[in-house]
């Protein structure tokens, strides 16, 4: 079975090539299939990707990105990595066994960030459940092309479409979480502060998921955070 990875880029001229080796890994073009959606990089990040894998442009925003290359991707399964991540070895065939069980619509990795100090350390070691509320877009989220269809794919909002898409897929079959972990860059954590940055990121998810509050708001919060190196 073929697998699309597809992989959203936004000004990862640093990162890609580590990224896409990963994914690849030295799979055949018939058993993975890579998909690179560009959302305006002005560094070379365009140039940095194989003739051999795809490259397509859509705007900038990571929903509007990987629907892009899911509409685009050949594969019955879908990987969603992030430029900045690395998926492990044997990738391929822990996804594809996590799908052919009939009931289980998709899932996720652990997760490894790296460089890791203080509590990156720490969250280096949890593992954590196969909870859609658990599950990020940096945890490389799979799922089945005929399910993503089915769900709609990633809602067009600003921030936690990654959620959001694993709540739908969640409503229609088990979630399940692989042993495996994908390996994360940590520079968001290391830039802001390692407790800022994981405080944020939970305030975020909470307010969103327990206070209703819209994404659009979380998304001006998050970025203000991120300019001004507040807390949250």
């Amino acid at each position: 079975m073929l697998v699309s990875v597809v992989m959203p880029a936004l000004n990862e001229a640093t990162e890609i090539e580590r990224a896409i080796a990963a994914a690849r890994r030295g799979y055949g073009l018939d058993e993975v299939e890579i998909v690179v959606v560009d959302g305006g990089s002005t560094d070379p990040t365009p140039d940095l990707v194989p003739g051999w894998d795809r490259l397509l442009t859509a705007p900038p925003g990571r929903a509007v990105q990987m629907n892009r290359g899911a509409a685009a991707a050949r594969g019955e399964a879908l990987v969603f990595c992030h430029a900045d991540s690395r998926l492990p070895a044997g990738w391929r065939w822990a996804v594809l066994e996590a799908l052919a069980q009939p009931d289980v619509s998709g899932g996720s990795f652990g997760i490894r960030l790296e460089p890791a100090r203080g509590i990156l350390q720490l969250l280096n070691r949890l593992s954590y459940p196969a909870d859609w509320r658990l599950m990020y877009g940096d945890q490389a989220p799979f799922t089945t092309q005929a399910a993503f269809e089915r769900v709609g794919g990633f809602p067009k909002i600003p921030l936690m479409e990654d959620l959001e898409l694993m709540r739908q897929l969640h409503r229609i079959g088990r979630l399940v979480r692989l042993p495996l972990r994908v390996t994360s860059s940590s520079r968001r954590f290391l830039e802001r502060g390692p407790l800022r940055q994981f405080l944020l990121d939970v305030s975020l998810v909470l307010r969103y998921l327990y206070l209703g509050v819209e994404p659009q708001q979380l998304a001006q919060r998050y970025y203000t955070a991120e300019r001004c190196g507040e807390r949250a």
